[in-house]
């Protein structure tokens, strides 16, 4: 039962599961464990296929009405041997590559980096649309080669790698443990990005790096969270595995649609990747299933396009698309906010305060308390003797 194992959630995904796939299997992962829910593309029906080849596990997810895809189906993985008892396992959306910048780009060159570790927590790289308008068939690593600079701490989400443990409750970014103590969590071996320790405030529940724990030189996730304004566009109509409401917006588009650095660490397996995806499509029953996925989408696309709305919200992305790096304290994202601070910002607009000045605020007090977790993190590693590859720690 032991392998390296991904586990994901997916709902009408079909024009980027192959790829998607191929990837992480070119890369070391030997099991992917898929729930899919409400699919109208025939994701599911590929899926199927792929699990008669060997490919992958799939798993149908029926979501109650007014129940979250993902919580539900995080909760029936811990049920499966395939996940429970795997050496390795991560949680990954589709939108989200592994990618590995240490020897031949390899699971095996990863864990080599920290024999001892038994968890790697590795952070997003945002990847943006790189100025594509118009929605694009071609691989998602190879159509968005540009992203976020090292320091776009609003996209410092991770995904965490991790050897399976008992009391364990698996989680979108990280597991943690069921019921109170910590002490299963504590007792981690985990590290970065750059294979040094992460921190004790970390291990006890954090999802986020901060400065002092942030490390991409050995691996990272690629996030495409944004792409293209028309794929974004489908992407909200699409939905999201928590049900959030309104939750893909234009200003969602503005934060996390970042080009500002070069980003082609995962072309090393285009090639590769690009064949393995042919010998799915040479199975006749698989690529007629695509073909009829592919049309499912096309005319998605002309639906979408022909909406009387569509102009003027390709036109609020296209203004997003605009926003500066050093400009993105001043915009309202009070998404991330706990339901507090969600609260204040709503009581600061009933009372009129614009947005703008809402915004700034929200930015200076989340600032002065992420400094507050850079030092304490950096103090503890620094205690250890270990230099974070971020900032400058005295």
């Amino acid at each position: 039962m032991a392998g390296r194992t991904i586990v994901s959630m997916m709902k009408d995904e079909a024009p980027f599961l192959l790829h998607w796939i191929a990837h992480h299997r070119l890369i070391g992962f030997d099991r992917i464990v898929v729930f899919t829910n409400d699919c109208s593309d025939g994701t599911d029906a590929m899926l199927d296929r792929l699990e008669a080849l060997g490919e992958v596990i799939h798993l149908r997810n029926k979501v109650p009405k007014g129940g979250k895809p993902q919580p539900l189906a995080l909760r029936r993985a811990m049920k499966l041997p395939d996940v429970t008892e795997s050496d390795w396992l991560i949680a990954l959306d589709v939108d989200e590559y592994v990618q590995i910048n240490v020897g031949a780009g390899h699971l095996d060159d990863l864990l080599a980096t920290a024999p001892k570790a038994n968890g790697f927590a590795l952070t997003w790289r945002m990847r943006g649309g790189n100025g594509r308008v118009a929605w694009t068939d071609d691989p998602v690593p190879e159509a968005y080669p540009r992203g976020a600079p090292d320091l776009f701490r609003k996209g410092w989400g991770v995904k965490t790698l991790f050897q399976p443990f008992d009391d364990m409750k698996l989680g979108i970014h990280r597991p943690t443990v069921k019921g109170r103590d910590k002490g299963a969590l504590l007792a981690r071996a985990w590290v970065n990005g750059s294979a040094k320790p992460m921190t004790r405030g970390f291990l006890e529940g954090m999802w986020r790096s901060s400065l002092a724990t942030l490390g991409y030189a050995h691996a990272e996730v690629a996030h495409f969270a944004t792409q293209s304004q028309e794929a974004f566009l489908r992407r909200a109509a699409r939905g999201n595995v928590n049900a959030k409401p309104d939750k893909y917006d234009a200003t969602y588009y503005a934060i996390f649609d970042r080009n500002e650095t070069p980003q082609s660490g995962l072309h090393r397996h285009a090639k590769p990747t690009q064949t393995r995806v042919a010998q799915y499509l040479s199975d006749p029953a698989l690529a007629a299933l695509h073909a009829r996925a592919m049309d499912w989408h096309a005319r998605a696309r002309a639906a979408l396009r022909a909406a009387p709305d569509y102009a003027a919200r390709m036109e609020a992305l296209a203004a997003a698309a605009q926003t500066p790096f050093e400009g993105l304290d001043d915009i309202l994202f009070p998404q991330p906010l706990a339901p507090q601070g969600k609260a204040m910002v709503a009581k600061m607009q009933a009372d009129g305060v614009p947005d703008l000045h809402i915004a700034r605020a929200v930015a200076r007090s989340v600032s002065q308390m992420e400094a507050r977790r850079d030092a304490a993190d950096a103090r503890e590693l620094l205690a250890k003797g270990i230099v974070p590859d971020h900032g400058e720690w005295s």
